[in-house]
């Protein structure tokens, strides 16, 4: 399972000019032509943070985006939004996230969404934040997302939010 390195992938990095995105295809139009036409833009005007994996030609085979967002109290599950918390709940984006469809089923997209969970909860430390959401492109994306521990927000069953609590203790579990 998503060993990147066995696949002769390298670890996750920041998007640059010098990556070849030109022939990523994961099966999902809308987020090739989002990491074609806005991924480097949006790094550089500071909208998301998008990190790669790629082969050894610099050729992307994998990536997801951050970013920071809000979410109302009303419309976060009750464990986030209990009585006292703001009326809008600070929250990591995972605005983008995708494998190239020749990749797909072989353990990257696990790997790669343990990365951008990782990079969130050591957010953190900078930056308050209480879960991470995701906007999951269509239902088998959903199922995805729902089977690794997100729930479902009353916002949409599309919209998918993980306590950070739950990511930092899946990190470091208690002493037994």
């Amino acid at each position: 399972m998503g060993d990147f390195r066995s696949l002769g992938l390298f670890a996750p990095e920041p998007l640059t000019a010098s990556h070849d995105f030109s022939g990523f295809s994961c099966g999902k139009p809308s987020l090739d032509t989002w990491l074609a036409d806005m991924a480097l833009h949006n790094q550089a005007a500071n909208y998301t943070r998008t990190f790669v994996v790629r082969d050894r030609d610099m050729q992307v085979k994998g990536y997801y985006a951050l970013c920071a967002g809000m979410i109302l109290r009303k419309d976060a599950p009750r464990k986030l939004a209990r009585h006292g918390a703001p009326s809008e709940i600070p929250i990591a984006l995972l605005a983008r996230f995708a494998i190239h469809s020749g990749l797909q089923g072989r353990g990257i997209g696990k790997a790669l969404l343990a990365h951008a969970l990782r990079t969130a909860a050591s957010a953190t430390q900078a930056v308050a934040f209480r879960a991470l959401i995701v906007d999951a492109v269509d239902e088998e994306a959903a199922v995805f997302y729902r089977k690794l521990g997100f729930e479902e927000t009353k916002i949409s069953p599309m919209k998918l939010i993980l306590p950070m609590q739950d990511v930092i203790a899946a990190m470091f579990p208690p002493d037994d």
